[in-house]
């Protein structure tokens, strides 16, 4: 076979290619028109997506896109219709914005009536995915509302990650703040979104604005506070390819060079995670490499001299570099490092509000109040039970507990929504609680 066709994506989504590639000759050569053809076939289904948004229902919408586009087209309409609701504020319209709001309320409804239903694999992971970002978009929408925000130009509205379409030249772009990106039409697959929780928001606009100065960004913070996951995903909003490295004392300036220049030829981002581990020795040659090719960046060069090899460059790439404060065995940034990267705390998520959007996904009509219940339970059991190693009840373990939770709902959608729940909660945490702490937490249930 030397025709390539159409593409699959890890999670087994299948997107026909727009033309056909030949893969014959050299793969240096064959591999990069492939790369061409999956660029330009996901910014043909996107031309087709914003331009056929309005002419059927929206669910129905939803499943002739593949995920990305689907989940891309609706957030470029999204933007539009907010502008179209602020066009029609100044107009006189006093309940535009209120309006859209209850819209978008009835359209998140319809999508979670959706995912109780019988769904394929693929289908449910895509509805999902836009009823996570779909959560977002209405309590932004909400709070544009009740802080009686009247001008498209108010910051709590420009702070957002907004798509628009460009009919001129046929390209998606990414406004945020006063920044700008080109998206990048790499293809990601049906991939899962993460909860946009307030502390995101205020992570992405340090993040694009550092990309904007032609920087780097440093998300730091304990563990579990979601730094790398918040890098990944403004990758995926912005349609790019971001590749996680786990740093250790054992990189030498060599391969930490090598790493760079594959970024810097394919554009891609890179996330260094717990950089602090590299040795100081390392990090002051590391800081002379993301300077060289931050500079080129900033000279817009298509080659550049990178450690004295001549490579050519993609100006979208991006390094980010996440930090675990205060372990033993990490070091201090070098100064010379420190000036190039713009750092931002990451503290705690709000595991309530992740909780509830989680619930939403999947399918539960009652959110708010079991997200509270839920989060009050297990605030508890971390205060009131036995410490021992292998308890968690951080965010990865109610992350599990709800997967658990939203599989029992559809096994049995007749049940009411809060035995299911504390069903979920009972069956997954009982096995693994020590005999002493039983009665407690059959008592907290």
């Amino acid at each position: 076979v030397t025709v390539a066709t159409r593409m699959y994506s890890k999670d087994g989504e299948a997107v026909e290619l727009n033309e056909s590639c030949n893969c014959v000759g050299q793969v240096e050569s064959w591999l990069n028109t492939l790369k061409d053809c999956m660029v330009s076939t996901v910014r043909h289904e996107l031309t087709e997506a914003v331009s056929t948004y309005e002419e059927k229902p929206r669910e129905a919408y939803l499943f002739d896109f593949p995920a990305q586009v689907a989940l891309c087209g609706t957030q470029i309409w999204w933007t539009i219709e907010v502008n179209m609701a602020f066009a029609r504020l100044e107009e006189g319209f006093e309940t535009a914005l209120k309006d859209y709001n209850k819209k978008q309320i009835n359209q998140l409804n319809t999508l979670i009536k959706m995912l109780i239903g019988d769904l394929s694999k693929g289908d449910r992971q895509k509805i999902m995915t836009v009823c996570t970002i779909d959560v977002h978009s209405r309590d932004v929408v909400a709070r544009l509302v009740t802080q009686k925000i009247e001008n498209a130009q108010a910051f709590l509205w420009l702070s957002q990650l907004r798509h628009r379409w460009d009919d001129k030249i046929g390209h998606c772009f990414v406004d945020i703040c006063d920044a700008t990106f080109k998206y990048s039409y790499e293809y990601l697959g049906n991939t899962p979104r993460l909860v946009i929780t307030p502390l995101t928001d205020r992570c992405y606009i340090t993040l694009t604005q550092s990309l904007h100065l032609t920087m780097s960004g440093a998300p730091a913070g304990p563990a579990g506070t979601g730094k790398t996951e918040t890098t990944k995903d403004l990758g995926r909003a912005l349609g790019i390819m971001v590749y996680v490295f786990n740093c250790s004392e054992q990189m030498d300036y060599k391969s930490v060079g090598n790493i760079y220049k594959g970024l810097a030829q394919t554009g891609a981002w890179g996330c260094f995670d717990e950089f602090n581990r590299i040795s100081v020795e390392v990090l002051s040659v590391v800081a002379v490499q993301v300077k060289a090719i931050q500079d080129a960046i900033r000279d817009k060069k298509s080659r550049f001299n990178f450690l004295g090899e001549v490579i050519s460059m993609i100006p979208t790439v991006g390094i980010f570099i996440t930090m675990n404060p205060g372990y033993a065995g990490r070091t201090e940034l070098p100064e010379n490092l420190k000036a190039l990267f713009r750092p931002c705390a990451m503290v705690v998520p709000d595991f309530e509000l992740i909780c509830e959007i989680m619930l939403v996904a999947e399918g539960f009509l009652n959110a708010r109040l079991l997200a509270r219940k839920f989060i009050t339970l297990y605030t508890l059991c971390r205060e009131l039970l036995s410490k021992q190693d292998h308890y968690d009840w951080g965010l990865r373990a109610i992350k599990s507990v709800l997967v658990v939770a939203g599989s029992l709902k559809r096994g049995d959608p007749g049940r009411p929504e809060d035995q299911v729940l504390m069903r979920a909660l009972r069956d997954f945490n009982l096995p693994k609680i020590v005999t002493d702490d039983v009665p407690i937490i059959m008592g907290l249930i």
